[in-house]
């Protein structure tokens, strides 16, 4: 049986929701009961993310973190508490996520890796289950999971044919043909050996779609799953933050 690790980047400097300052990684989305009794308590953003690689069977986790988040570290601790086995990569440039990503190339590079943001929710809970079946009978190299959205010009659409072959990927199109956007991924360890030369030739802020999308013109095994009654959202963004 193939085993599979999970890569959450929480390096960025969340300039979007200045002069606030705490890791919103770590923002209580909603409130759950404990263990049925009459207690409650706050479940993090980050968790999401986390209960939705362990309906998966991933629990090998590497946390990409910078010195001025040390909370995601103090909460989550060495992951046994949530069924996880959690470490940490250290990367304090905040040259965009695809710099993040390879924070994790030296110890990911022979795995296959899963990808998610731990300040997004999406639904299906399940969609890495759906992702990783993909990704094998398809002999794919990279799969991506791709949800319904209204606001494509913000996220990356995706075109794709009958068979969830991925064609074009657009990076926050202010025109999209598509009102979709690809949230999570996995891949093995040809696209990590793709990735990784590819950013030695380019400059930095190398976008990740980009490099989708780069992957699937130069000959790798790109797919997608379409969650046709899925849905995602960027905390970070203010329309996926409710007031009331």
């Amino acid at each position: 049986m193939k085993k599979y690790y999970g890569l959450l980047p929480a390096a960025g400097l969340a300039t979007r929701m200045r002069p606030f300052r705490y890791p919103k990684e770590l923002l209580p989305v909603h409130y759950q009961f404990v263990d049925e009794s009459e207690y409650v308590r706050p479940k993090l953003l980050i968790e999401h993310s986390l209960e939705a690689l362990s309906l998966a069977g991933v629990n090998d986790l590497y946390i990409v973190v910078p010195e001025w988040k040390p909370e995601i570290m103090r909460y989550l601790e060495d992951g046994e508490q949530f069924g996880h086995n959690i470490s940490y990569l250290y990367n304090s440039k905040a040259l965009g996520l695809a710099d993040a990503l390879l924070s994790g190339h030296p110890w990911l590079h022979d795995k296959i890796t899963c990808f998610a943001m731990p300040d997004t929710v999406f639904s299906p809970s399940t969609a890495f289950q759906d992702i990783i079946k993909k990704l094998e009978t398809k002999n794919a190299d990279l799969v991506l999971g791709v949800f319904p959205t209204d606001e494509a010009q913000h996220f990356a659409p995706v075109e794709f044919d009958e068979d969830g072959k991925v064609l074009n990927i657009w990076e926050k199109p202010s025109s999209p043909k598509f009102n979709n956007a690809w949230g999570i991924a996995v891949w093995n360890e040809k696209f990590w050996d793709y990735f990784e030369s590819r950013s030695k030739t380019l400059e930095p802020g190398i976008s990740i779609t980009d490099t989708f999308n780069n992957a699937a013109k130069d000959g790798l095994n790109v797919f997608c799953v379409y969650f046709t009654d899925g849905w995602y959202k960027d905390i970070g963004r203010i329309n996926n933050i409710s007031f009331k």
